[in-house]
């Protein structure tokens, strides 16, 4: 008993923060959703067979959750000779999301900044904001694109030639279900583009 009660503890504290758990008594069956394993690998949901008399358990079910990303744009803005495609927003890690977008410029060549958490002179606070269901606000930590990865980044873009764009948030409220609202911030040398894509599943 002592085993299971400190295998439970380790489980619902330091592993599993996004952790849904439900427990029927008359099977012995644990089953947890959305577990989280060292940060890295997430379970859809994990069913564990608990043996009270002798303190053991047995896992019966372990399903990865699918966190890989839309194959076609969930949605699309064109604004500024730039068109951004939203390819959605996964469950990336413990308390962790990450959503994928793609950059393309229209007429011309040109540089791209891409801001996480940032300030411009003579412009202010620019930020790529998340907000979840219960209505919290996060900043994007981490911008990756093109084998670069920042806070806020730059680079340059080719005409017609799409280039990947992920925007890594941390710190997520376990309780949330969805995301309410994503607004990435792209500055392209044609003009500031800013875009809220709402009512995300991850």
């Amino acid at each position: 008993m002592k085993k299971i009660a400190l295998i439970l503890t380790l489980l619902l504290s330091s592993s599993t923060c996004f952790a849904i758990v439900n427990f029927t008594s008359s099977t012995g069956n644990l089953v947890m959703r959305d577990v989280s394993v060292d940060g890295s690998t997430v379970y859809d949901s994990v069913t564990l067979q608990l043996n009270l008399a002798n303190g053991t358990f047995t896992i019966l079910d372990a399903t990865l959750k699918d966190t890989s990303f839309s194959e076609t744009a969930l949605d699309t803005i064109t604004q500024n000779g730039v068109k951004i495609d939203f390819m959605g927003c996964v469950l990336s890690g413990k308390n962790q999301i990450t959503c994928k977008t793609k950059i393309t410029s229209i007429n011309q060549d040109q540089k791209i900044a891409v801001y996480g958490n940032s300030h411009v002179s003579g412009f202010g606070p620019v930020h790529s904001y998340l907000f979840d269901n219960l209505s919290n606000q996060y900043i994007a930590s981490t911008i990756t694109a093109l084998d670069k990865s920042a806070t806020n980044l730059s680079f340059s873009i080719i005409q017609g030639i799409p280039v990947e764009v992920k925007f890594i948030y941390n710190d997520i409220n376990p309780s949330a279900t969805s995301i309410s609202s994503f607004q990435p911030y792209f500055w392209p040398d044609t003009g500031a583009v800013l875009k809220d894509f709402t009512d995300i599943d991850f």
